[in-house]
């Protein structure tokens, strides 16, 4: 019942970002002017760009290196702590020293204010992403649940109370919400880490240098997927300004799902693979794939399909301030049939630690996704940047195939064969947990 309990954790973990996003649109865009709603989504544009740089070059590594037998954990996790940690905040102080500047090259003069508290809202996330990384070695999922929860918990809280009594109006609020926020969820982490994330100075330069080397190729592909999920709102506020991006970001609000499950798959994929690959188990780690790959396509495809049919009723319920944001919407959820042949290739090769077969692949795929994006948008606006994601993400996802190829049969073929044991292995879990509950009577 384990895998039963540790999958139903990873699904209640990450339905909270959902959970959120519902939350901005239901209570964020429409207490917010919609210049202050595309000033909110360029900060967290930014944001965004500084964290998931720090997790592909520092927080990946700690998870891979520390998966494998006898690593060293705990100096590993005080190097990724102090790297992170620097690494982010440089990169938050330059955002902090020249915000008008990043604004008005944004075309968003109402961002601003808010690129003045990139700091502060850098600071309080140091610990609790470090802390989710280390609590996903050992699969402690609601661990990761409890911190994750003590950041949306008190976001969406104050959203609310800002909303009823009438102080929460500007993207400003609502970084200083985060703040709050991610500060609380950092305590927590903290205390469910407890001893694991406390420094030492035992093997630290050695460390160090290791995170280093792995984090090398990983963290150009993160500099590259960065520009895949946050460039298309830069191309978009580029090319036609603030108001468009919020337009485009309401549409993007549900394409967050397909990030969620990219979380899921790692938190739950590159430990499992990294494992299995260091002891020598290459059949172990093909079958992972192949069943993950089977059960994100089984999903994404009814899922996918259904979205973009209800569309045109959908959207102008969901995102009453933003009805003009069908075609965006239909476009971006074309791209759910494509993501599982994303997402598993890419958790996969970082678990065997092929992550240069990795980057170039997604090297490829970022650029057929902005050059498509920024012809596409120049013609038909924040439409076109729509279309443009399922040319970039088509791209890569055939690159990524392809790589996996090379180390072990990856084909539809063979992701359909595997997904006939779905049946059996059902039913056997079903019979273990009846047996389990007969004895406990």
């Amino acid at each position: 019942m384990a895998t039963q309990w540790l999958a139903l954790w990873t699904a209640a973990d990450k339905a909270l970002p959902m959970l959120y996003g519902v939350a901005a649109l239901a209570i964020a865009a429409s207490v917010m002017p919609k210049e202050e709603w595309g000033a909110w989504t360029n900060a967290q544009m930014v944001f965004m760009i500084i964290s998931l740089l720090g997790d592909f070059f520092l927080l990946q590594p700690l998870v891979k290196i520390s998966s494998e037998e006898r690593a060293d954990r705990r100096p590993i996790a005080t190097a990724t702590l102090l790297l992170y940690g620097t690494f982010s905040l440089l990169l938050a102080v330059g955002v902090m020293q020249a915000p008008w500047l990043l604004a008005s090259i944004l075309k968003t003069p109402e961002a601003a204010p808010s690129f003045r508290l990139m700091v502060w809202i850098v600071a309080a996330n140091i610990i609790r992403s470090v802390a989710i990384r280390i609590l996903q070695i050992d699969y402690r999922i609601i661990a990761i649940f409890l911190v994750d929860f003590a950041y949306y918990a008190p976001l969406i809280g104050l959203m609310i109370v800002g909303g009823h009594d009438g102080s929460f109006h500007s993207a400003e609020t609502l970084m200083q919400y985060n703040v709050i926020a991610f500060a609380a969820s950092s305590v927590v982490g903290l205390v469910l880490t407890g001893r694991s994330i406390l420094p030492t100075t035992r093997n630290l330069g050695h460390s160090i240098r290791h995170l280093l080397s792995v984090g090398f190729h990983q963290g150009g592909t993160g500099v590259l997927t960065v520009m895949q999920q946050q460039g298309d709102l830069a191309i978009v506020t580029g090319v036609r300004g603030g108001v468009a991006v919020g337009v485009y970001n309401a549409a993007r609000t549900f394409y967050r799902f397909f990030d969620a499950l990219r979380d899921a798959a790692q938190l739950l994929l590159v430990p499992a693979t990294s494992r299995a690959y260091s002891q020598g188990r290459l059949d172990k780690v093909e079958e992972v794939s192949e069943l993950a790959t089977a059960a994100l396509f089984a999903l994404m495809l009814p899922l996918s399909v259904g979205m973009v049919a209800l569309a045109p009723v959908v959207v102008p319920l969901v995102l009453r301030n933003f009805p003009e944001a069908v075609d965006e919407f239909q476009w971006l959820m074309a791209n759910g049939v494509l993501v599982p042949f994303v997402i598993v290739p890419s958790a996969v090769l970082l678990g065997i630690g092929h992550t240069r077969d990795l980057f170039r692949a997604t090297l490829v795929g970022t650029v057929a996704l902005i050059t498509a994006g920024l012809v596409f948008t120049y013609l038909w606006g924040s439409v076109g940047m729509a279309a443009g994601t399922v040319v970039g993400t088509a791209t890569t996802a055939a690159l990524l195939t392809h790589r996996m190829n090379r180390f072990f049969p990856f084909t539809l073929r063979s992701i359909l064969h595997r997904s006939r044991a779905f049946g059996p292995l059902l039913r056997a879990r079903l019979q273990r947990g009846r047996a389990g509950a007969g004895s406990d009577d």
